[in-house]
């Protein structure tokens, strides 16, 4: 890995180095007032980065050839922010080691703010991984997030160390539990890697006024909630898709407000369309007029969190563009053993990207090795299971010659099939909409969680030719030509490996 990038502080208003000349957007006339704020992008040795974009969250500048801005911020702004540019190295550091350089806390005693990186060729390679709801509410899930995603994300690294590492989280750090927020950015920043948090609606404190006070408890931690950097020929940005009342918990909805819209039309409009985006919000989204702005792009992927389960199905063509959109979480159901809702194990969204595409993207399970992405069951070993409170999971197909397989993260276009004895007996699952019953009479015989939360469309199901051969198994191959096998059935009887 590359040495951590450098970033100054901001110069007290007694610096000598005079007001540069105007950086290029929104500085009206040219000058100074008392919201002036000005500064220089560049590296180590004082050579400049120029057309980065700066940012307070409303009003924009961009650097000179000199890597000189200077713009008239707005007067409640917060944070001063660079969309930091491919070719400056992002480190980790500051109180919580998390990934450094995007931004600077506005000072009403400082004018001047200089972004200062280690510089770096523009990555052709590198790998993104989200995180979805951690979402800790106690201390001991703090640990237990500790003892399991930590080792899990550091050795994952490692074992990828030719490759360069990025993380974000997709929300809900924690669990309304404000005061845990410093504890779970410490742990992030253990993992090995500079890792970003994008807010979820468990991280809105209540009660509060409105939207802006109820963020503030996790912008003191992580940071805006709105911003954007650069690796490689993708343009990353990390917004807030919730819109919080606070006056609850459930006082929220997927939505935003209009100078974050007007934000994050502005940002765009200085990435080329030739390039990528990447995009993370919490909530899954359903949102056209930013679906119009993305699809101006080669390509976008957003990954969101939210509905504690893994899902592939948001996906939305516009414009001829499909912009592919993913639900997961590593926290689960929550927090009820490694195991999600759907039956995947906790884990995360992993995308490697070469040069403006995703070339190759998968589902990691904690405590399991890459090639795990699904388990296999006899349907017959799973009667129909009622709860006390109502709830009925079965699997659609039963018998003695149909199997159900829960491919993690599969989505339409992969190629699955089913083997025999060694020979291929079909290779045409039925796709349909189902529980998987072994997570469901897990989550209820172990913790009593009685809720119909995780029905998917990553269930597929085979009839079997033999239902008594002697080796069967299910091969899996992605969009990317990676070929997964499962050929051990579980039973009622397995457990996860791991219990809360």
């Amino acid at each position: 890995m590359a040495a951590a990038a450098i970033v100054s502080c901001g110069k007290e208003n007694g610096s000598k180095l005079p007001p540069p000349p105007d950086g290029g957007d929104d500085n009206g006339s040219g000058e100074e007032t008392s919201l002036t704020v000005y500064g220089k992008v560049a590296d180590e040795s004082g050579k400049p980065f120029p057309g980065v974009v700066i940012t307070d969250g409303r009003n924009f500048a961009v650097t000179g050839e000199d890597g000189t801005y200077r713009f008239e911020k707005y007067r409640y702004a917060s944070f001063l922010q660079c969309s930091i540019p491919s070719e400056a190295v992002i480190g980790t550091g500051g109180t919580y080691n998390l990934a450094t350089g995007h931004y600077k806390r506005l000072s009403s005693s400082t004018k001047e703010y200089d972004f200062i990186y280690a510089r770096q060729p523009a990555e052709k390679n590198f790998r993104i991984l989200t995180l979805g709801d951690p979402q800790v509410g106690s201390s001991s899930q703090v640990s237990r997030y500790t003892q399991t995603a930590v080792p899990d994300v550091r050795q994952y690294v490692i074992n990828s160390s030719n490759m360069r590492s990025y993380a974000i989280t997709l929300g809900d750090n924690v669990n309304n539990e404000w005061g845990l927020l410093p504890d779970i950015a410490r742990v992030l920043g253990q993992m090995g890697l500079p890792v970003f948090g994008t807010i979820g609606n468990h991280d809105y404190e209540f009660p509060k006024s409105g939207d802006a006070e109820a963020r503030k408890k996790y912008e003191d931690v992580f940071g805006p909630s709105n911003f954007s950097f650069n690796r490689g020929d993708v343009h990353i940005v990390v917004f807030d898709n919730v819109l919080h009342g606070g006056s609850a918990s459930g006082d929220y909805d997927q939505g935003y407000e209009e100078w974050q819209y007007e934000w994050l039309q502005k940002d765009l409009s200085y990435v080329p369309k030739d390039k990528s985006i990447f995009m993370t919000v919490h909530i899954p989204l359903k949102d056209n007029r930013i679906f119009q702005l993305l699809s101006q792009y080669s390509s976008a992927v957003v990954a969101c969190g939210h509905t504690h389960k893994l899902e592939n199905t948001y996906d939305k063509t516009v414009n001829g563009k499909t912009i592919t959109i993913c639900a997961a979480g590593s926290t689960g159901a929550p927090w009820k053993g490694l195991i999600l809702s759907d039956g995947c194990q906790r884990g995360y969204k992993v995308y490697e990207y070469e040069n403006n595409s995703v070339k190759r993207e998968l589902y990691k399970s904690i405590q399991y090795e890459e090639p795990f992405q699904m388990r296999m069951f006899r349907t017959t070993d799973f009667a129909p299971f009622t709860t006390p409170g109502g709830n009925n999971y079965t699997f659609p197909y039963r018998g003695a010659n149909w199997i159900a397989v829960n491919v993690f993260n599969y989505r339409p276009g992969w190629q699955v099939s089913l083997w025999e004895d060694g020979v291929k007996t079909s290779s045409s699952p039925s796709v349909t909409p189902s529980f998987d019953v072994w997570v469901k009479m897990f989550l209820y015989n172990n913790y009593n969680r009685d809720n119909d939360i995780g029905v998917n469309t990553h269930i597929l199901f085979f009839q079997l030719k033999n239902a008594s051969a002697s080796s069967i198994k299910v091969v899996a191959e992605d969009a990317y030509g990676a070929s997964y096998t499962c050929d051990k059935f579980t039973t009622a009887e397995d457990i996860p490996d791991y219990n809360d």
